[in-house]
């Protein structure tokens, strides 16, 4: 395996796949971040025709599909396009890389919003020299879930406003511009989208790496004419081509609204029902079988369901359209399969179970980079993880399914004598080690790893 990480700055589409050890990875955006049920039936089937059987939900609010042949690439891909499932192009494909709040309703604007940015990127001329991970978040406000999640271009639903009037943030910038209107708020958007991209042409001319939105904070706020730290005086927007003459700039903080303030959606997400919209299910480590996605899907339909929105925090939502607790209740009972992982049914559907507290990537043999298998060992040590508390298990020091520190990281290192796993507590998988410890002391004893001794 490499000892040397590579770093692919890219992430994989239908088009544009990415090769790893078991295949290729071929990673599908739903429209809008949502799925008929026909369609999350045809990904099933797709997953064990051209790939390795598994389905994977991805941060991003992706379906991703991994060991796919690479001579049955084409024949999935003429498959998406028949259901509706595939971008006209790999262009198209990378530029609608947006992230839509699961947690919509009826007449909020998130899905219209969601569409006319769609389609103002697919006409957009100007926008080839963005980052190829450049993102978009569409946020109806109702709850903080949604702010972790990693978003060049934030559009947020205005509080108290309906759908109406929308703000449209750049990352790491403390001003947001206020629209309106969906249209203003579109047109914001790809002004800044733009500006962006006129940044990264000028910063690749000069052999530099444009990186993300965020890095350009500070010339944003020079561009911007931003007053000393602590002013409050709105900076100008003359600059921006493009932008409607309505909008304008507030400070960001007014632009993160609580819009439906309930109990169980403070913290983080968590499976269960969500009042108005549907019942939230987790897939262990982001991972399911695909016949048991299959028969999550039929049971959803049997119960009423209208479609599964994908998630951002590995989870599906069931769209209630009647009673979407015979799929839970199906989800629960879990049908058992020879590939089933030892620690049992393939769906998370309460709050208070442990597979919640952990997070792997592929690990050895899926990923070239990893120096050990990651799952089962998360799995295994997920039952002594404490309440509150979060392990992740990562191959190497990319630790690409966690990004956020955790409670304790594990991170598989190469030795003489096989792989040793360096102990990082309160932090990430890059950071240097507390300790060092044997796979065989962490299968006897995975509690020690929480031990406050």
């Amino acid at each position: 395996m490499n000892s040397t990480l590579h770093i692919q700055g890219w992430c994989p589409g239908a088009w544009q796949p990415m090769a790893s050890g078991d295949g290729l990875v071929v990673r599908v955006r739903p429209p809008r971040g949502r799925l008929t049920l026909h369609q999350a039936l045809r990904l099933s089937r797709l997953a064990q025709v051209h790939g390795g059987g598994v389905l994977e939900l991805s941060s991003r609010a992706n379906v991703q599909l991994r060991g796919v042949r690479p001579e049955r690439h084409a024949a999935l891909l003429q498959s998406l396009a028949a259901c509706g499932l595939l971008d006209a192009d790999a262009r198209s494909e990378r530029l609608r890389n947006m992230v839509v709040d699961p947690l919509h309703r009826a007449g909020d604007g998130v899905q219209a919003l969601a569409l006319a940015l769609h389609q103002a990127l697919a006409q957009a001329p100007d926008l080839d020299a963005l980052p190829a991970k450049f993102g978009w978040a569409i946020d109806g406000g109702y709850s903080h879930w949604l702010h972790g999640v990693s978003a060049d271009i934030r559009l947020l639903r205005a509080p108290g406003v309906g759908s109406t009037a929308w703000r449209v943030q750049p990352d790491g910038l403390r001003w947001a511009l206020a629209a309106a209107s969906p249209q203003e708020a579109v047109a914001a958007g790809m002004a800044l989208a733009r500006w962006f991209a006129q940044r990264c042409d000028q910063l690749r001319a000069l052999g530099q790496r444009p990186g993300r939105m965020a890095t350009g904070a500070q010339e944003l706020e020079i561009a911007l004419h931003h007053p000393a730290a602590g002013g409050s005086t709105p900076p100008s927007t003359a600059w921006l081509a493009g932008l409607p003459a309505g909008v304008k700039w507030v400070r960001a903080e007014s632009a993160v609204p609580a819009q439906a303030p309930e109990r169980h959606l403070a913290g983080q997400a968590l499976p269960g029902q969500v009042p108005g919209v549907g019942t939230l299910v987790a897939a262990p480590l982001g991972r399911v079988p695909a016949r048991a996605w299959a028969q999550l899907v039929r049971a959803a339909r049997s119960g009423g369901a209208t479609g599964l929105r994908i998630t951002p925090w590995r989870m599906v939502l069931l769209e209630s359209g009647a009673d979407s607790a015979g799929a839970r209740d199906a989800a629960d009972q879990g049908a058992n399969h020879s590939a089933d992982p030892p620690s049992g049914p393939h769906w998370v559907t309460h709050p208070d179970d442990p597979r919640l507290r952990v997070s792997a990537c592929t690990g050895a043999t899926g990923c070239p980079q990893a120096h050990a298998p990651t799952q089962a060992l998360a799995l295994a040590c997920a039952r002594h993880v404490p309440p509150g508390a979060h392990l992740h298990v990562s191959g190497c020091a990319k630790g690409c399914a966690r990004q956020a520190p955790a409670t304790v990281t594990l991170r598989a290192e190469a030795s003489e004598r096989g792989p040793v796993w360096a102990v990082i507590r309160q932090g990430i998988a890059s950071q240097v080690a507390d300790e060092r410890v044997e796979e065989s002391i962490l299968q006897d004893n995975p509690g020690l790893l929480f031990d406050p001794h």
